[in-house]
């Protein structure tokens, strides 16, 4: 029998099942510390590995995530070097209100503290807010104005549907309008008049 070949087979057997089991190791421990440091549970919202959706399984060598499409993602632990929980702590709920510059300023910032009202008294689910943080934009054809709330985890985005949804009906009975793009054009005879 010729050991020499033979000890050449079983040292590259051993390093390809070495190299292997790097992976495996690295995955094992990598699921361990997810669930020993409790960074996510089963029916959060989370981003890992590129991957947004919401665990359905957490085990020790993957994670399985499920993603807003349906489609069912399993990622190897070792793969999870940055986790982003959205169901923990309180979130922010943004909404940027378009206003035409010819608008009554004080009276749609009126209105817009109206609806700040009312959608408080609404949503139990609002933590703080929702306020009004003032212009924070001036476009081409729009004044910016931002609201703020924070809510529960995982209410942002139906809370910010909420506020356009009450932006967009107390505009329409207030007779604010939303801005448009507009055309000024210049002649001779009839200086600024406007499309």
């Amino acid at each position: 029998i010729n050991t020499t070949s033979l000890l050449t087979a079983a040292g590259v057997g051993g390093l390809a099942l070495g190299f292997g089991a790097q992976n495996l190791v690295k995955d094992v421990i990598s699921g361990f510390f997810i669930i020993f440091e409790d960074q996510y549970n089963v029916g959060d919202y989370v981003e890992v590995a590129g991957v947004s959706g919401v665990v359905d399984e957490i085990g020790l060598r993957t994670t399985k995530v499920r993603d807003f499409g349906g489609q069912f993602h399993i990622i190897p632990n070792g793969e999870i070097t940055l986790v982003t929980n959205y169901s923990r702590g309180v979130m922010r709920a943004l909404v940027n209100i378009n206003i035409a510059y010819e608008e009554d300023f004080d009276k749609v910032l009126k209105a817009l503290e109206e609806v700040c009202h009312q959608v408080k008294k609404i949503r139990k689910d609002i933590v703080e807010g929702p306020s009004i943080l003032g212009i924070s934009n001036l476009g081409p054809t729009e004044v910016v104005v931002s609201i703020l709330a924070r809510t529960e985890p995982m209410q942002q985005w139906s809370v910010e549907r909420e506020i356009r949804k009450a932006v967009l009906e107390k505009f329409a009975k207030e007779g604010i309008e939303k801005p448009y793009p507009r055309m000024v054009y210049i002649n001779q005879q009839n200086k600024g008049e406007e499309l």
